[in-house]
């Protein structure tokens, strides 16, 4: 196997200088850069990185913890993610929580121990206690939900005002009996979206009825097992928290032949591809996850490089993409 004092032998160079030239040093002249990096690339020579990170105390990657590997929304913001720090050339390294806080803790102590240079979450159930000692020994930014009162980054979008757009858009369709599918109760997106139904609720003078206010894990399953509750409930619409949970929502009413928009109204969050390729397209909120994704990686390099040294809190313009499933005629 070729190693650095092979290709020093071959340049006719010292080792320091080949080591030089493979860190982009301004130490050395570019000729002397191209001429080693091109004699790597003839002897096949590739740097070891694990033995070089300990020198120089980098790792050029990036962790990223995600709540559910196979939701839509969170693999548009892992390729956000992904985008943006290959430009960079760091690379990621990407867990999956499963929505699991012990496995999301345990990602983090896994990441923190020098196998990244920093951190991006999209956090379940976030309390600060939990993020407090994590963030003293590594860079972490928060995206979609975060911790109250942690002093990191954060990413995350307008929830207020994209629920306040979709719930006012189904009244204006003539709804009044609107059914909500929430998250977990310590979601802070989950609650910003509550808190925008409440108030537009109030605004046009419908009484609230926390019986037809559920919480949930935000799986599929939970959209299909709640939908039964909802309806015994005497619900005339129903608003998902993310369009994963409305999809659930669709397939009961699929299988008991209960119409969409004709019997119930859905509504969902996301604008994942699957919303818009329903026999009846569902009416949602696009929350762009990829940018999302973008945004989060350049804050997290900006840090890491030292060109922002104050944590930011960045929100994002979610959109309402009206479709038919509550009625629309367009």
């Amino acid at each position: 196997m070729v190693n650095i004092r092979d290709v020093a032998r071959y340049c006719g160079v010292s080792a320091m200088t080949v080591s030089r030239a493979l860190n982009n040093s301004n130490q050395i002249s570019q000729a002397t850069k191209e001429k080693i990096l091109k004699a790597c690339e003839e002897l096949g020579y590739r740097p070891n990185f694990a033995a070089r990170s300990l020198v120089t105390k980098k790792t050029n990657m990036v962790g990223l913890i995600i709540p559910d590997i196979t939701n839509q929304y969170y693999s548009h913001v892992s390729k956000g993610v992904s985008s943006y720090l290959s430009l960079q050339g760091y690379g990621l390294l990407l867990c999956n929580s499963d929505r699991r806080k012990d496995d999301e803790i345990r990602y983090l102590n896994f990441l923190a121990e020098g196998r990244v240079d920093g951190i991006i979450i999209l956090p379940v159930q976030p309390r600060k206690e939990d993020y407090e000692g994590i963030a003293k020994e590594i860079p972490l930014v928060m995206a979609d939900n975060y911790a109250e009162g942690l002093d990191v980054s954060f990413v995350g979008n307008d929830n207020y005002h994209g629920a306040s757009e979709i719930i006012s858009h189904m009244i204006k369709q003539g709804f009044k009996r609107i059914g909500v599918i929430l998250g977990h109760s310590s979601s802070s997106a989950s609650n910003e979206r509550f808190k925008a139904y409440k108030d537009v609720l109030k605004k046009n003078n419908i009484e609230l009825d926390n019986e037809i206010v559920l919480n949930s894990n935000a799986t599929f399953e939970d959209g299909f097992n709640l939908t039964k509750v909802l309806i015994e409930k005497g619900v005339d619409s129903i608003f998902a928290i993310n369009d994963t949970v409305a999809l659930g929502v669709v397939k009961y009413c699929y299988l008991n032949n209960i119409m969409i928009p004709e019997d119930i109204g859905v509504a969902g969050y996301d604008n994942i591809e699957q919303s818009s390729m329903l026999p009846v397209p569902l009416t949602t909120v696009d929350q762009n996850g990829n940018q999302m994704g973008k945004v989060a990686a350049e804050t997290l390099i900006n840090f890491l490089t030292g060109e922002s040294e104050v944590p930011k809190k960045i929100i994002l313009k979610p959109k309402l993409i009206i479709r038919k499933s509550l009625g629309e005629n367009i």
